[in-house]
């Protein structure tokens, strides 16, 4: 799909209020990037407020060479370290001396206070500016982002994770949030070089109402994978490269080994199997342009059905119902070789690379007949970031240019200044490479690296050995096999205000049946169940929104 199809099919929604609900996005079907490329040229102006705004133009950023280059599909570029003499990819003055307030979620325990946080005192001073995080720990945000919109005490700056869902956030954000557009449409980004270097898929997810509300933090396009410890699947004489189902079933069969506390799973992997019936990415749009549901698939209860097959004939381990939700002791299992395989997403390589001494692979997607394989992408943005409504032309630039700094691309002076703070407080060389100590692990809990950025790159010099490049080859790979789900630009109020419980009815519906204390038949009523409580409505909305 082009930039002007997917433009064209935005429309103006009609504001149905501006109350804001947030609750988090999950569910089997959930996933986590997007990849696509370019943008188109030209530009808008104050006067086109209203119409739709041309995608911001793509203009490759000024970053080192890679080791090995990836491309605009999603394929990531790999190094070897980070470069330490990078080029400078900002000019002239950023900030004035004001206060930058910004909301951003966190994940981890508070960052270090400014006047024992030299990482914060660095980037005071780079910026030209007293940045003032406003973090809103990951349990907090569902309640604390309402309350500050309905109480009208949002900070200046907003950094909105897009896992997390905002009820009617076109309206919101034209209510609450600038319109960029006359700034970042078409060539007018080119002022910004390093937002220019932000890819049409992760620009995507600041589309609103055809106009440009928010800055992109890129995610990769790629979503789940399965890890196979493959020191283990050769002690039992296996293929860790199955090319079809019973070669599958095969593998899961030779590793499981009871005796020894060897199992090939511990955690649900009903997105695989989807993916190799060759279920849709969430959606089909059909050709006179009407959704249906890939719950609706023919093939989606087959799917589930040898999931729970599988669980049956004992290759999970005992505690998989306990395990589906923790992830430290599947990883911990993993890392022990008492689990051969672990279905995670694409970052999880970076988390199991951390050991090098660990000896895994990736398994390649595949057709359960042998046929083309399936992979699943995402929205292609981890966060985007939305100034308050002004009409302050240079508050709006200074914004701007505080998020194409941030924004500066892996290896660029200002990338590393983001990455890695102060010499000999918040990192070391060792070796060449810069190491990272527990001081300056800590200080980057103030969270300024996510809120924007174009996209990532493979870089693990403490991993195993191989690891990027492991990685870089299944990507290239996978690239032929992706396939987008048609509906995730596209807005719809019901998925906003429902479709979290509708995911989480489904997904306890799918895991009923995966453990076997539902039959798979029992899918049929939950199907019907969800499209009754607003799938169908979901479908209709996004017919609608073209």
């Amino acid at each position: 799909m082009g930039t002007t199809d997917r433009v064209t099919r935005r429309s103006l929604l009609r504001s149905a209020g501006l109350a804001a609900a947030l609750v988090p996005v999950g569910g089997v079907l959930a996933a986590c990037g997007s990849g696509s490329e370019g943008g188109s040229g030209g530009s808008a102006s104050a006067g086109d407020a209203g119409k739709a705004a041309p995608m911001p133009a793509y203009v490759p950023p000024n970053k080192p060479k890679p080791l090995l280059e990836g491309n605009a599909k999603g394929v990531m570029d790999v190094y070897e370290s980070f470069p330490m003499d990078g080029p400078a990819t900002v000019t002239g003055p950023i900030g004035d001396g004001s206060d930058f307030n910004v909301m951003i979620m966190t994940f981890g325990q508070p960052a270090p206070p400014l006047g024992e946080n030299v990482y914060w005192q660095l980037l005071n001073k780079e910026l030209n500016l007293n940045v003032k995080p406003v973090q809103v720990p990951f349990a907090d945000f569902t309640t604390k982002f309402p309350a500050l919109v309905a109480g009208d005490d949002l900070p200046e700056f907003v950094s909105l994770p897009l896992f997390q869902n905002v009820a009617r956030l076109p309206q919101l954000a034209e209510a609450q949030f600038t319109d960029l557009s006359e700034f970042l449409a078409g060539d007018a980004v080119k002022k910004y070089p390093n937002l220019a270097g932000i890819q049409e898929a992760g620009w995507l997810n600041g589309y609103l109402n055809g106009r440009i509300y928010g800055v992109p933090k890129s995610d990769p396009v790629f979503t789940t994978q399965i890890y196979t410890k493959t020191d283990v699947i050769k002690a039992a004489g296996a293929n860790p490269q199955p090319k079809n189902l019973q070669e599958f079933r095969d593998l899961a069969k030779a590793v499981t080994n009871p005796k020894a506390g060897v199992y090939a799973f511990g955690g649900n992997i009903a997105n695989f199997l989807m993916m190799m019936f060759g279920v849709p990415n969430k959606w089909t749009r059909k050709s006179d342009g009407t959704f249906v549901s890939a719950y609706e698939h023919e093939a989606f209860i087959p799917a589930v059905s040898e999931l729970a097959a599988l669980y049956k004939s004992g290759v999970f381990h005992p505690d998989t119902a306990t395990l589906i939700d923790n992830k430290v002791q599947r990883d911990a299992l993993f890392r022990s070789g008492k689990l051969a395989m672990v279905h995670d997403g694409n970052r999880a390589f970076g988390i199991v690379a951390d050991d090098n001494k660990l000896v895994f692979d990736i398994m390649m997607p595949f057709g359960k007949d042998g046929g083309n394989a399936v992979h699943w992408t995402g929205n292609g943005a981890y966060a985007m970031t939305m100034i308050k409504k002004t009409t302050d032309k240079k508050r709006i630039d200074l914004f701007l240019k505080v998020l194409d700094y941030i924004s500066a691309p892996f290896g660029a002076r200002e990338s590393f200044v983001m990455s890695y703070g102060v010499k000999g407080e918040d990192y070391t060389v060792k070796d060449g490479v810069a190491v990272l100590t527990t001081r300056g692990q800590r200080e980057q809990d103030l969270g300024l690296a996510y809120i924007a950025g174009g996209p990532q790159v493979l870089c693990n010099p403490q991993g195993a050995p191989g690891v990027d490049k492991l990685n870089y080859d299944w990507q290239q790979k996978v690239v032929p096999t992706l396939l987008d789900d048609p509906a995730v630009h596209l807005y719809s109020q019901t998925f906003n205000s429902k479709g979290a419980a509708l995911e989480k009815q489904m997904q306890d519906a799918i895991v009923a049946v995966f453990l076997g204390r539902e039959p798979a038949s029992s899918l049929t009523s939950a199907v019907q169940k969800w499209k009754a409580g607003g799938g169908d409505q979901m479908a209709k909305e996004y017919a609608q929104a073209r």
